[in-house]
């Protein structure tokens, strides 16, 4: 299947095909993405926080509010797209929505978008924007050429 992915004035438009209306994303609060991307970090380090990870979801595709110092998501009957997309996708093709629009709510947003989307969606799309936004927010140091030819 394939997914397109378009900006609309502030909110990005993920359009699956074979379904009609557009899964629309509302930006985050910067703080909020920053708490979602390092929830997302840490579990890509290897921490296993799966229940972190869904919920760090949940906030990248319908919102987030405060819950004393940290954001959670929004009430679940105010989880629009989170819940379309447990009604009318498989687990599969919810990765296609659920990836591009948490890479959007990062510090790369359409960047990501486009980095997941070119590359392939599922794992490789995960992969080639993971390594993107690591390496904007430097935690890859890309190799220096000069020192790989020494090595």
């Amino acid at each position: 299947m394939t997914v397109t992915a378009e900006k609309v004035g502030r909110n990005l438009h993920l359009k699956f095909e074979g379904i009609e209306e557009p899964f629309i994303i509302k930006p985050l609060p910067g703080r909020a993405g920053i708490a979602i991307t390092d929830t997302y970090l840490a579990i890509s380090g290897g921490e296993n926080r799966a229940q972190d990870l869904t919920q760090a979801l949940q906030i990248a595709v319908d919102g987030a509010v405060r819950d004393g110092d940290r954001w959670v998501p929004v009430p679940e009957d105010q989880q629009t797209n989170f819940n379309r997309i447990g009604e009318e996708l498989s687990q599969d093709e919810a990765e296609s929505i659920l990836m591009p629009a948490f890479f959007w709510q990062t510090i790369l947003g359409m960047d990501g978008v486009k980095a997941y989307l070119e590359g392939g969606e599922g794992l490789s799309g995960t992969l080639r924007a993971t390594s993107a936004l690591s390496r904007r927010l430097g935690l890859l140091v890309a190799p220096n050429p000069s020192e790989e030819a020494t090595a």
